[in-house]
């Protein structure tokens, strides 16, 4: 599955399945106890006491599930609201992402991790937590450019499956070519047979890591009246049961105070992410 911030409306990867547990009070993120005098910010309840079990898969730099830690933009968050919470969290890979939500609406996980966006669809199904930052799209090229326009007349490639690839087909013509996979993408990009990519920003920086394209820059995706869905970045958001309104209203409250202090812009810095991603606008459903 890609990140791809049009895209991301159902996962199609698997990742191998692990039962991983840490714990997250009165510490960092490696396993130490929760201690005895920790109290916790809020009052709700968890499949089983004491633990947050979250349903997630490796999926970088959003959620990287390595040994018994998991880190990443929202292992990273979540690790730290389970310290406020005097909480230990457990994580239930098995599956991958496509076992991720199926967990939460079974009472199997108390939420879904993993680039999840807010969407009507999912809306229907599962509670929706507050947005947590926003899963931006991104001009990808070794020119710099900033906006949709500075693409006018260029070549320009994209990757089967986004949301978008209908309207800059219809803008850009035979200029705008859909690879198959983003191998091929960045592999043209690399070798100049095409002037940019338009991916999502946490895609790229985490194939960036390992495999980058020299001189390559990532720009968030701007708003462009002629690409419409580039208004509407998806919304990462924890999904959550619908029958445990308290643990949904303690998540938003927890999201919102790591958005005041700061939390939420440092960590997606923290992982190569542009922090205006933690802007997140209102709540909105794609």
């Amino acid at each position: 599955m890609k990140s791809t911030w049009i895209r991301k409306s159902a996962p199609i990867a698997v990742a191998a399945g692990l039962a991983l547990s840490m714990s997250a009070c009165g510490g960092d993120s490696s396993a130490d106890a929760v201690s005895s005098s920790c109290t916790p910010k809020h009052t709700f309840t968890t499949i089983t006491p004491g633990t947050l079990t979250v349903a997630t898969y490796d999926f970088q730099p959003h959620v990287k599930i390595e040994g018994d830690k998991i880190s990443g933009v929202e292992g990273d968050l979540l690790n730290e609201i389970a310290k406020r919470e005097c909480l230990t969290v457990s994580v239930q890979s098995a599956g991958g992402a496509a076992a991720a939500v199926p967990s939460v609406q079974s009472g199997r996980a108390d939420l879904a991790a993993g680039d999840w966006w807010r969407t009507t669809a999912r809306s229907k199904v599962v509670e929706l937590s507050s947005p947590v930052y926003l899963d931006q799209g991104a001009i990808v090229s070794k020119s710099g450019y900033k906006t949709i326009a500075e693409l006018d007349g260029k070549k320009v490639g994209s990757v089967v499956g986004n949301l978008w690839n209908d309207q800059f087909k219809q803008l850009y013509a035979d200029s705008f070519s859909v690879y198959q996979d983003p191998e091929a993408a960045f592999s043209d990009l690399a070798a100049g047979r095409i002037d940019a990519v338009v991916d999502s920003v946490g895609a790229t920086t985490a194939r960036f890591q390992t495999n980058p394209v020299d001189g390559a820059q990532i720009v968030p995706l701007e708003a462009d009246t002629r690409i419409p869905v580039s208004a509407h970045p998806g919304q990462l958001n924890w999904p959550t049961s619908k029958n445990n309104a308290d643990l949904t209203n303690a998540l938003n409250a927890n999201i919102e105070e790591l958005r005041k202090e700061g939390i939420i812009a440092e960590t997606l810095k923290k992982y190569g992410m542009d922090p205006s991603a933690a802007e997140v606008g209102e709540p909105d459903l794609l």
